[in-house]
């Protein structure tokens, strides 16, 4: 279970961190709606089109594409934990 800040201590003023959870929500669920997109994209390019079925130094198209498509959802999943990371550790904001 992802661990969410506590609110701030001393008082029934929570904006701040209301307004801290809706943009990690934000953030969340748009990079996996994007993430959804791109992903499904691939397989149908690649099975009912033309555009992935280029050769440039040997190294196919629909390969190259079937790489990023696993590791920028990796990347931005890292990307992600440290901008989490830092707001959680009490950083830029």
């Amino acid at each position: 279970m992802p661990h969410t800040p506590e609110p701030p201590p001393g008082g029934p003023d929570h904006t701040e961190h209301d307004a801290m959870i809706q943009r990690h929500k934000r953030v969340v669920l748009g990079a996996a709606a994007i993430t959804i997109v791109v992903f499904m994209a691939f397989p149908i390019l690649a099975s009912f089109t033309g555009a992935l079925d280029g050769v440039a130094d040997g190294i196919g198209a629909g390969y190259a594409a079937g790489l990023a498509v696993i590791l920028l959802p990796l990347a931005g999943a890292v990307a992600y934990r440290r901008w989490t990371s830092r707001i959680e550790d009490g950083g830029r904001r």
